[in-house]
């Protein structure tokens, strides 16, 4: 092994997801290596141990190379969630206050319908106990709590059988007293269950959305704890003195055991990884705004990124009923990458529904047994076997090497559960497969432009995850974007995007104030404070004091309104800059609702305070050995499907790596990179840049086939 070789330093990184782990080494010299194995479905971490040391086996690397800090995303929280999976859950709340999970916000997602189920409660009404104490809204005991109370609450918990407390009580977030002392009694009396404080998950009013955060945060702690703890013992074992980090849902990197404790945290991770990793990337190709799109096995979602930052939300909903209707799921009101489940993944099951219509999805193939093209047992077809069938992936390939692809069984799936049920073709029955789920995906990414006051077809779509660049085309064609951006290493894009993820933290405070009749001196304390304890939790992490960066916000509204809008707040907070922050206000105000009131007073509600160190300084090479000049062998030939034209193409098949940089082709043409394939249509035109990028700007006929 050469010197040069020897010294270089590796980076690890690894996002679990539904179907696929993905891997990413970076090195010092900004070289990535990737692959791509099947999630474990008994054994989590296997598949990332073999992984990594098959690619330092291929590469000639030791494992010394690798540094001791692994950056982790993982699905394991959301589908916790969405599966109801948890672990059983009891809640401990103010007397009266027992239900207030089950009346929610007493609102029906769908107006005209009277039998529509409102979100699962998640605590079943025998296991939420209440305690006789009360605060007000001001902070102040109006009610002393009794240890006894407390005692006989946990016990009777206890003998119910569950694993986890929840712990929320009115008002806490203006002084969690009563919730730390209920805290201590059940380390006493039951230390060998997990507890969850809504002080501590989310301090914030609105009892609802502190209840549902708390339960949430409760019920996965059991799991998410041995979880965590196994990859990191299991790296280990490989040899590799490992220190896991976790991404969060708000785009930063947290330690394992503030993972373990705020597991609700990493609800979003493998796509807020995604999204940090598409933002870098538009930086880094000087464009300036761009609509996210992530496919992957199991999910596709998008995120708006503008500037070069993706959009953070304090409105995410879990598992919703009904996947685009607001107010239908469990609002989880932690910052959270702005992101959009937008429709199904390559593992999505295609099936004709009782009244004969063709549906795609929610159900997934998954990893085990996967699409049917997999020959791992699986025998419905999905979105990957209509791949398959249409001339998008090499038959008889393999995919990113981790499983080999069969076309007939890809056929046989779609013939027997939709070609024959509905009288088709089996080609007609793929395309049909393929086109609904790239018009869902369009229509789904042009609604969440439009609620965030966008017009999508100013954007560029960046797509990237295992499915996502073979369905770009027709997304972008159908939702009216014009141009396409494809990274480089695409189909592992969420694990790169966590080596270049901060480390981060934040924290919420309620504090009902008038900005007019303010006390100035003690919210900039309250917000020092906030400071503090940020400081104090990044310093478990390893971050140096005089590395953190601090941005202060407020969630502000109009004197009378129900809801607010969060306004970025100047340092240090003075009373002379009220005009300002009022003014920067109106002008949020104006960007999420198209106009601003005038004459109006102006309120806080809620204090934010978010602390991160700067994201690791990252050099990124195309890791390609590109051809510069000269000419290259001449490309494969694959007949492939194009619903615009309705008919098969004979369409070259060129390894990225062949490539000249900088220089113009026009499609159709299929680009294969590691991990992913990029479908670019007749009419399209695309070139590589210099940071190995595939830009395309598509043909004229921007209209789409019935």
């Amino acid at each position: 092994m050469a010197a040069g070789k020897d010294s270089m330093r590796y980076r690890f990184s690894f996002d679990i997801g539904g179907t696929f782990t993905d891997l990413v080494l970076l090195g010092s010299d900004g070289s990535a290596l990737t692959a791509k194995v099947l999630t474990g479905v008994g054994d989590v971490v296997m598949p990332i141990r073999v992984g990594l040391l098959a690619m330092l086996k291929e590469h000639s690397l030791e494992l010394s190379q690798v540094t001791d800090v692994v950056v982790g995303a993982t699905t394991a929280v959301t589908n916790l969630v969405i599966e109801r999976k948890g672990a059983v859950t009891g809640l401990i709340t103010t007397a009266g206050f027992r239900d207030v999970l089950e009346i929610a916000r007493e609102l029906r997602y769908d107006l005209y319908d009277l039998t529509t189920p409102g979100p699962d409660p998640i605590v079943p009404r025998e296991l939420r106990l209440e305690v006789q104490e009360r605060i007000d809204a001001s902070g102040a005991v109006v009610q002393a709590l009794d240890d006894v109370d407390v005692e006989r609450v946990v016990w009777q918990l206890n003998e119910a059988g569950v694993k986890a407390i929840a712990v929320c009580l009115l008002h806490s977030y203006a002084n969690p007293s009563h919730e730390q002392r209920i805290k201590t009694v059940i380390q006493r009396v039951a230390p060998e269950l997990c507890v969850s404080l809504s002080s501590e998950v989310l301090g914030e009013m609105r009892e609802y959305e502190r209840s549902v955060a708390t339960v949430l945060n409760a019920c996965v702690m059991p799991m998410v704890g041995n979880y965590l703890g196994a990859i990191e013992d299991g790296l280990r074992q490989t040899g590799l003195r490992a220190v896991l980090h976790i991404m969060q849902s708000n785009g930063g990197v947290i330690s394992r055991q503030l993972g373990e404790r705020m597991p609700i945290r990493m609800l979003e991770s493998g796509p807020a990884a995604g999204a940090l990793g598409a933002a870098y990337a538009a930086r880094l190709a000087n464009t300036v705004d761009v609509m996210a799109f992530d496919m992957g096995g199991t999910t596709a979602k998008a995120c708006l990124i503008s500037n070069g930052r993706p959009s953070i939300t304090t409105e995410f909903e879990a598992a919703r009923q009904a996947r685009f209707k607001k107010g239908s799921g469990l609002p989880v009101r932690l910052p959270t990458v702005d992101l959009i489940e937008i429709g199904a993944g390559g593992g999505s099951i295609a099936h004709v529904d009782t009244t004969g219509l063709l549906k795609v999805g929610p159900h997934s193939a998954g990893s085990s047994p996967g699409p049917a093209c997999y020959g791992l047992g699986g025998e419905r077809p999905t979105v990957t076997d209509a791949a398959l069938v249409l001339g998008y992936l090499e038959p008889q390939g393999t995919l990113s090497g981790a499983v080999r692809l069969r076309l007939e069984l890809a056929e046989q799936a779609i013939k027997k559960y939709v070609a024959d049920p509905l009288g088709i073709s089996v080609i007609e029955a793929a395309n049909g497969i393929h086109r609904i789920v790239c018009e869902h995906m369009a229509v789904a990414a042009k609604i969440h432009a439009v609620e965030n006051g966008r017009d999508i077809r100013r954007y560029t779509l960046l797509a990237f995850g295992g499915a996502g660049p073979i369905h770009a085309r027709e997304v972008a064609r159908r939702s009216g974007c014009k141009e396409i951006l494809v990274p480089a290493n695409a189909g592992v894009f969420s694990a790169f995007g966590l080596l270049v993820a901060p480390m981060k933290m934040d924290l919420v405070r309620t504090k009902f104030v008038r900005l007019a009749e303010m006390d100035w001196a003690e919210i900039d304390a309250l917000l020092e404070a906030m400071e503090d304890s940020l400081r104090s939790e990044l310093a478990t992490a390893g971050v140096a004091s005089k590395d953190i960066q601090f941005r202060r916000s407020a969630d502000m509204r109009y004197v009378g309104q129900g809801f607010e809008v969060e306004t970025e707040l100047p340092t240090p907070l003075i009373a002379a800059r009220q005009v300002d922050i009022e003014e920067t206000f109106a002008q949020a105000y104006a960007q999420r609702f198209g106009g601003k009131l005038t004459a109006q007073r102006v309120e806080a509600v809620n204090w934010r305070v978010e602390g991160a160190a700067p994201a690791p300084a990252t050099v990124v090479a195309s890791g390609l050995q590109l051809t510069p000049t000269g000419r290259v062998a001449a490309p494969r030939i694959r007949s492939a499907f194009f619903p615009d034209l309705n008919m098969f193409v004979d369409t070259p098949v060129m390894d990225v790596r062949d490539l000249r940089l900088g220089e113009d082709y026009a499609g159709p043409a299929l680009i294969e990179q590691p991990g992913s394939t990029v479908v670019i249509g007749p009419g399209d035109r695309f070139r590589l840049d210099k940071h190995a990028n595939l830009r395309i700007t598509l043909g004229a006929k921007q209209g789409h086939s019935a």
